[in-house]
């Protein structure tokens, strides 16, 4: 007999009411309650790791933190510690008293202290040159009254009085300078660059008629040892008339005003003059001087402090003097078209030089410069060669320490009285003991850096006149010119204004 189907309500649908089917069911139910017991473990057991896990991690990150803040503030309090200790140190170098060179035979120490600031401080050019003008000028008026009762350091010239600078080797033991006692015709290739047929030209060429205008000159080469000199070499020569159009009757020379300040306040430690030496620097076997300044002669005076040349780094530079020469910015530009140094800028000597700006002009009609750097390290940059000069000699104008500036031309048609004038500011004596001049006569300069054969004669000659003053200047040359050689700054350094573009070209 078939009877109908009943569901248990607690069955699940399908299962059958009977006691076999009624026993898998419970059988079935404890299994599922202990496997869902078992799962409920685990997963309590996993949070519960994990949470341990995450603790562990923030205990860590925690340290972590810790002593990360710990170690930064260390090392932000060793840095503040270490700058304050830099900055006292400086201080104290600044403040310290540093024995630089000593006295007489009693050992007595010469001391001075740092006492000028160790940044370039720029001063405009409209309040620095009519103040530079000024001193110039009071110093001159008072200097002639005062030069009558000064005892020359070097003995008048006379006949007997003609030493040359003796002969010079360099360390391979190759001459390097040569005194030069005549000047015959067979040397006027050489020595002056003079061609075969200019020799022909001027060969009846007397000395009468060479010498005149040209006596003041032929002085100079007399008392600088040179007592032969062909008529021919005489009358290549510039007439006085032309070196005193181009740049006075006397040398020019900025600074004096604070020579006794700086024979006073420091020791006679270092200068640059060859004919003199500073009697008190005994620790010096070159008798205090130097070839060039301790931060470097083409250094730009701003970096006085922060760069140092050679294996001067043991110098005091608050007790150097710079000597600085300054050039008639014309001339120094076609100087630098033949040897640029480390000056980085386009141009080609003879047909593209000294090239300030490119020919054609902006459409404002100002001049397009083009501009230079200078490979110092870290280099510089300069609107122009022009504004480089300009600059360099801004920065020892505006010094705030004792330093000359002297022309670079008065050493060829003034060097006695010039190298006189600057050995006494720095309170220094004669070389020699028989305190006679001694000039250069040969190149001036030697070493493989310095290849010119330009002598005391071929100097004279080229320094003496305009002629080559303007070589391949363009108009837009002159325009950048005229901006940086301004009729004040010409006048300080006592060098003649060049004529206008259409005058020269």
């Amino acid at each position: 007999m078939t009877t109908g189907a009943l569901r248990h309500r607690n069955e699940p649908h399908g299962a059958t009411s009977s006691p076999s089917s009624s026993k898998k069911t419970t059988s079935s139910k404890l299994r599922n309650k202990n496997k869902f017991s078992n799962t409920s473990t685990s997963s309590s057991n996993r949070s519960n790791g994990s949470l341990l896990f995450a603790i562990v991690i923030c205990i860590v990150l925690s340290l972590l933190l810790i002593y990360f803040f710990v170690a930064l503030s260390f090392v932000k309090d060793n840095n503040n510690n270490n700058s304050n200790n830099a900055n006292k140190i400086k201080n104290d170098q600044l403040r310290r008293t540093t024995t630089s060179g000593r006295g007489g035979e009693g050992g007595e120490t010469y001391q001075s202290t740092a006492l000028y600031t160790q940044k370039h401080i720029p001063i405009p050019l409209s309040e620095l040159i009519p103040n530079l003008q000024s001193t110039k000028n009071q110093y001159e008026s008072m200097k002639m009254s005062k030069l009558k009762s000064k005892r020359k350091l070097f003995k008048a010239y006379d006949r007997q009085n003609k030493v040359q600078l003796e002969k010079k080797r360099d360390k391979a033991g190759k001459v390097v300078y040569n005194p030069i006692t005549s000047i015959k015709r067979e040397d006027l290739t050489d020595m002056l660059g003079l061609s075969e047929q200019e020799i022909h030209t001027l060969s009846n060429m007397t000395y009468d008629e060479a010498i005149q205008g040209r006596e003041r000159l032929v002085d100079i080469l007399n008392e600088a040892g040179i007592v032969d000199i062909d008529p021919i070499a005489i009358s290549i020569l510039p007439k006085w008339t032309s070196v005193t159009k181009l740049y006075g009757e006397k040398p020019v020379i900025l600074g004096l005003e604070r020579c006794e300040e700086f024979r006073t306040k420091f020791p006679i430690d270092d200068a640059s003059i060859e004919n003199c030496k500073l009697p008190n620097n005994k620790h010096d076997k070159a008798g205090g001087t130097r070839w060039q300044v301790p931060w470097g002669k083409h250094m730009l005076a701003e970096r006085r402090w922060t760069n140092t040349a050679g294996h001067d780094f043991k110098v005091n530079k608050t007790n150097v003097m710079p000597i600085v020469l300054v050039r008639d910015p014309y001339t120094w530009m076609q100087s630098m078209c033949k040897h640029g140094y480390e000056a980085r800028w386009p141009h080609k000597y003879g047909s593209l030089c000294p090239n300030l700006a490119k020919k054609k002009l902006l459409r404002n009609g100002t001049p397009d410069m083009i501009k230079l750097k200078i490979a110092y390290k870290p280099p510089a940059e300069f609107k122009s060669l022009a504004h480089y000069w300009g600059e360099w000699y801004k920065q020892y104008l505006e010094a705030d320490y004792p330093r000359l500036i002297v022309r670079f031309e008065d050493i060829q048609f003034h060097a006695k009285e010039l190298i006189e004038t600057v050995c006494q500011c720095a309170g220094a004596v004669p070389r020699h003991d028989d305190a006679i001049f001694r000039y250069v006569v040969d190149s001036a300069k030697w070493g493989a850096a310095h290849k010119s054969s330009t002598n005391m004669i071929s100097a004279m000659v080229k320094y003496g006149s305009d002629e080559q003053r303007f070589t391949g200047m363009s108009e837009a040359d002159f325009l950048v010119a005229n901006e940086v050689f301004t009729p004040e700054i010409m006048e300080l350094f006592g060098y003649e204004m060049p004529p206008s573009y259409s005058d020269v070209k």
